[in-house]
């Protein structure tokens, strides 16, 4: 019997990550196949994973998906489901011990606090992890607080995702808890440095010179569901179908570390 792909593992779970999400009136975001094809190959590898922000309800987070089939942690249960003998730990500014198990250890910490992700390491001894999975706040100072920080507790070779890009951030006048008006959004930041060579200012990476030596490359991805079909006929030509996306939509950045 085949084990089950991570997108079924989503689904299952409820998981937004999937392609169906904890209900019928929730979008799901397509991620897992995306995840999958970075992360098949380390399956049954002893793995250690990170995951910022595990969508459990409390006073200092609403997590607004914690409904239908998600009872609070999905992609933890996920990630312990898909990676057999792997170890995951999970930070989030609401405590959760009752997800805790023999392979998932949960610390509260604020992705955005230097102080608090520093109290996290010293509690967690120091761990280095093969991935790191940053679905908090999805503002981007968290984000980018985050990355700088945590990019130096992930192993060579490592992967890095940020979810859920979005323009959120110094000029694209977004509103509400996920917006700046202090730095450039991440997408944007990441991507002239890609193109660049140096990092989109105002950011608020903590060490800008580490990243660029250790980035080994970065690439951002659209999930289905934010791509639009193109249908496209000729009389020379069949019926095609094209998936297509505006400028800037991308809504998920993979970092690998040299």
């Amino acid at each position: 019997m085949n084990a089950a792909s991570l997108t079924e593992l989503a689904n299952l779970y409820g998981s937004d990550k999937g392609t169906v999400g904890p209900t019928a009136e929730c979008d799901a975001h397509n991620y897992t196949d995306v995840y999958e094809a970075y992360i098949e190959r380390d399956r049954q590898a002893a793995v250690t994973i990170l995951e910022i922000g595990l969508g459990v309800v409390g006073e200092r987070w609403d997590a607004l998906l914690v409904q239908g089939r998600n009872t609070g942690g999905a992609s933890l249960k996920m990630w312990y489901d898909y990676f057999p003998n792997g170890r995951i730990f999970g930070i989030d500014v609401n405590p959760c011990p009752y997800l805790d198990n023999d392979r998932i250890k949960t610390f509260v910490a604020d992705q955005g606090s230097v102080h608090e992700l520093e109290a996290f390491v010293a509690a967690s001894k120091g761990v280095c992890f093969d991935i790191i999975i940053d679905d908090g706040s999805h503002h981007p100072e968290h984000q980018q607080i985050s990355l700088s920080f945590f990019f130096k507790k992930l192993k060579s070779g490592g992967l890095y995702f940020i979810e859920d890009l979005g323009r959120n951030g110094l000029g694209d006048h977004a509103k509400g808890r996920s917006a700046s008006d202090k730095v450039k959004n991440t997408r944007s930041v990441l991507k002239h440095f890609r193109e660049q060579g140096t990092f989109l200012q105002p950011n608020a990476l903590l060490d800008t010179a580490y990243l660029a030596e250790n980035i080994a490359h970065l690439n951002f991805h659209v999930p289905k569901c934010s791509a639009r079909l193109a249908f496209k006929a000729s009389i020379r030509r069949p019926l095609r179908t094209a998936l297509r996306y505006k400028h800037d939509t991308e809504l998920l950045c993979a970092i690998r570390k040299k």
